[in-house]
């Protein structure tokens, strides 16, 4: 557990120190950045607090075709909340900002926001148990706020009504997909800890035991699909950085 937390640290504050050198033109201030960074971290504890309002949890759908299932809990339980709860956070965070000038600057808020929130919603995990490596070298939520920065920017540029909604359905798309064959599979043998336990026969008569294999490819895939788009997007934001691209000022 000390492990996944000490390596998640690592990777978020070098995404964070790497990205924040991106930015044109004057750096952000140490101020704003603890600001970005504690917004994101304040979005967990809004998200948490909606948990224990609503009445859906992970295991609401358990039992049904464990795609259906997967897909239904990543997006009504998962994507869904957070994705909204980020967005509000991130909104607030570079409200009126004077040192949020172009689109570059937008994106890079909206991935320093989704480290708060990566580091607070991780640690709550490790202290669940649920804490591993595979969480701390791909901080999922740090790719998604990437999306969510590049669209909300786009529609500060073009004032179009389209971005702004792409700002928010894109992340919670990605959200989803990334989770669903992950909750699927939970969704099957109920957790990694009740898998281990299983003898070959206790496993064959699983409900959806043909399900197993194929969603644990798909998880790995994503998985491994999900990182090398986290770094497709942190070396599109050295490009756009290095070639003045995604520099145009937002409108007033």
């Amino acid at each position: 557990m000390l492990l996944a937390a000490l390596v998640q640290f690592a990777v978020c504050f070098l995404i964070l120190r790497w990205v924040l050198k991106k930015k044109p033109g004057e750096p952000y201030s140490k101020k704003t950045v603890v600001k970005f960074v504690l917004f994101g971290a304040i979005g967990v504890v809004l998200w948490f607090c909606s948990s224990l309002v609503l009445p859906l949890n992970e295991d609401t759908f358990y039992g049904m075709n464990p795609i259906l299932s997967g897909f239904l809990t990543a997006l009504i339980t998962a994507a869904l909340i957070e994705e909204i709860v980020k967005y509000i956070m991130f909104r607030l965070a570079i409200r009126k900002n004077p040192e949020v000038i172009c689109w570059l600057d937008v994106i890079i808020a909206a991935i320093a926001v989704g480290v708060g929130f990566t580091l607070l919603e991780d640690v709550t995990y490790l202290f669940d148990g649920a804490g591993t490596i595979v969480r701390a070298i791909l901080p999922g939520h740090i790719l998604f706020q990437g999306f969510m920065g590049y669209y909300y920017g786009k529609a500060c540029v073009t004032k179009q009504f389209k971005y702004h909604v792409l700002s928010l359905a894109v992340p919670i798309l990605v959200h989803t997909l990334f989770d669903m064959f992950i909750i699927g599979l939970m969704s099957i043998v109920g957790s990694t800890e009740t898998l281990t336990g299983l003898t070959e026969e206790q496993l064959m008569s699983l409900p959806y035991y043909n399900y197993l294999i194929p969603m644990l490819v798909c998880a790995v895939v994503g998985i491994i699909c999900a990182l090398i788009a986290l770094i497709m997007f942190l070396r599109k934001v050295s490009v756009w950085s290095r070639k003045g691209e995604k520099q145009e000022l937002l409108k007033a």
